[in-house]
């Protein structure tokens, strides 16, 4: 079949639609654009959406927080507030950036040449977040949402167009031409035009979608705000390229010389962040999948390596937040730390409800836990390994629950609601010798490599006891104020969704 530039984007919008595996991308996409765009939007009309994404709620306080909009305001712990700091703008670029490597990430995890393609995107994204950064540039965000995009149009190809997209890499490699003209061959559409057209069909700003444009680096003109946008992504797609080749040092000072001076960066600055994310665990994961050297697709199962480390790190975060954030703050910044250092897929609170006698799931991260929230099960024993974490007061790793043995120790109600769990992790947290919460994480269809070290085991032990000593500190305060009588149990505390955090139902 003869192919035009319009009939590859009716057929590519025409399948996109037509294969329901996917997830609508598009309508993430145009909803957080209105909301951008729209007159009307309210803070709180933002806060709310942002609270309903635990990820973007947890990145959007941390950037309010970092150093780069520390002269803006310190210890921001609510949404509302980053909000206001941040900008409207820069909180949907981040949504925006979030969403696009979201929406192709669940195929990814089933292909092996779109896992590979998400694994470049993701790394390039990265780069052009710390090299912004690096600089204070404020529209930073905005920078990584063209970066994605330059890469969501190999991304659409690769899922709607298979069998072209086979084609297209051997026509490159046959002919020593890109990609992108490879694509322009056969599919009659390279990919800056494709990328331009998708900004335009899901209506991103004019800014964004012209920026997909090539430009021309020669010259002593300053640079449109696209074209400067442009520059950013090209450099940060050029430099995945030199990090897949091993980042060497000379290539890399080259690479910087071509872009620096018209983005007004540091050679030295370019040179050291992509050292730094050569050298970076979490980087190397998706460098091995983006050249094929790893035979693991997106999202990573099971534990990564280096947890130990993440999980040390993640205590530190933990323990610097614990005087400045309330008690459900500090809960799900702790689920978040866990989740990001296990390699997770889901991640959950249960908080002891005194007056119903039971466990609820009042905070979650994860695709299956969101549906779960405000599961309960009674806090009367019963003899399952949930019941056994609760009573004995430590830390459990179930590393197989298929195992015939096992089976009959998981609640029905996880069966049902996590059928596809192999491997998961229950760590209570005591208070005044009573369990009030059990933090409970699982790998999906994962099994856990390796399972659960001691010096691991140490730090999320230490984690746990940050929340208890921070409900032991808030329960001496309301004690002093009068506000709690003997025998009033501390887990209220953890009951009640907060302003600004993102609890149960």
């Amino acid at each position: 079949m003869s192919l035009t530039k319009e009939k590859t984007l009716e057929l590519l919008w025409q399948r996109l639609a037509e294969r329901g595996e996917f997830p609508s991308l598009q309508r993430s996409v145009t909803g957080i654009v209105s909301a951008m765009q729209s007159e009307n939007t309210s803070t709180a009309d933002l806060a709310a959406s942002v609270l309903s994404d635990f990820a973007l709620t947890q990145k959007v306080i941390r950037l309010a927080n970092s150093a780069m909009y520390a002269p803006f305001g310190c210890n921001v712990t609510t949404v509302s507030r980053a909000i206001m700091i941040l900008g409207v703008d820069t909180i949907g670029h981040l949504a925006l950036s979030l969403k696009l490597l979201e929406g192709f990430s669940e195929v990814a995890a089933r292909r092996d040449d779109m896992a590979r393609e998400l694994a470049r995107a993701t790394l390039a994204g990265a780069f052009a977040r710390d090299i912004t950064a690096k600089n204070g540039i404020r529209d930073g965000e905005e920078a990584v949402v063209c970066t994605l995009l330059h890469h969501v149009a190999r991304l659409l190809v690769t899922y709607c167009f298979p069998a072209e997209w086979g084609e297209i890499q051997a026509l490159a490699a046959e002919q020593g031409i890109s990609d992108s003209d490879a694509c322009e061959q056969v599919l009659a559409i390279s990919f800056p035009e494709l990328a331009e057209a998708a900004a335009r069909k899901w209506g991103l700003p004019e800014s964004i979608a012209t920026s997909m444009r090539p430009i021309d680096l020669e010259g002593d003109a300053p640079l449109s705000h696209a074209d400067w946008l442009c520059a950013v992504a090209n450099m940060s797609n050029e430099m995945v390229t030199e990090l897949t080749r091993g980042a060497d040092p000379e290539r890399l000072a080259e690479l910087a010389e071509r872009y620096a001076d018209r983005l007004a960066l540091d050679v030295r600055d370019v040179v050291s962040v992509g050292e730094e994310m050569a050298r970076d665990t979490s980087h190397q994961e998706f460098i091995a999948i983006s050249t094929g050297a790893s035979s693991a697709r997106l999202p990573p199962a099971g534990k990564p390596l280096d947890s130990a480390r993440r999980l040390a790190d993640g205590l530190s975060e933990v323990r610097a937040a614990t005087g400045e954030t309330d008690a459900v703050g500090l809960l799900n910044l702790t689920l978040e730390a866990i989740m990001q250092s296990l390699g997770f897929a889901n991640c959950a609170a249960f908080v002891r409800v005194p007056a119903n006698k039971s466990f609820e799931m009042r905070f979650g991260i994860g695709r299956d836990v969101q549906p779960a929230l405000g599961l309960s099960f009674p806090e009367a024993f019963e003899p399952d390994v949930f019941h056994l974490a609760l009573t004995n007061g430590r830390a459990i790793l179930i590393d197989n629950a298929r195992e015939p043995r096992i089976v009959p120790r998981i609640p029905l109600w996880h069966r049902e609601h996590f059928s596809n769990v192999k491997s998961f992790f229950l760590l209570p947290v005591r208070q005044r010798n009573q369990t009030v919460a059990l933090l409970y994480g699982d790998w999906g269809g994962a099994l856990c490599a390796g399972g659960i070290g001691a010096k691991e085991l140490e730090f999320l032990q230490h984690m746990g006891n940050e929340i208890s000593s921070k409900l032991e500190s808030m329960a001496q305060q309301n004690v002093g104020a009068g506000h709690v009588g003997n025998g009033t149990n501390t887990s209220d505390m953890l009951t009640r969704k907060v302003s600004g955090t993102t609890g149960g139902r």
